[in-house]
């Protein structure tokens, strides 16, 4: 099954919240992801985001859960400067995942 997260929907233009990602992540986004959801956040007319909100999604999703991340998370609808947040956030979270690994 399919889940897709309407970023913009949810949280408007400029995702600045990190708490808010927090809750949205630990309350949707990780019992979708443990269900076996594939996971797609859109997004799309998304104009800006703080590293705190790409943190607190992006980043401890990675680190806790650093294989289903990998299968079954997808992006779309990222200009670049969105991408280049995320990209940010999950080498955060990787280097977490490592860590806690090793």
């Amino acid at each position: 099954m399919k889940t897709v997260f309407s970023m913009r929907e949810r949280f408007g233009s400029f995702l600045a919240d990190g708490n808010l990602a927090n809750e949205f992540r630990f309350t949707e986004v990780e019992p979708a992801l443990s269900a076996g959801c594939e996971i797609v956040f859109d997004f799309s007319r998304v104009r800006n985001m703080t590293t705190s909100f790409s943190n607190g999604l992006v980043a401890t999703l990675v680190a806790h859960f650093p294989t289903e991340f990998a299968k079954q998370v997808r992006f779309r609808g990222c200009d670049s400067l969105i991408k280049e947040l995320l990209q940010a956030s999950i080498a955060i979270g990787t280097r977490e995942a490592l860590a806690a690994a090793g």
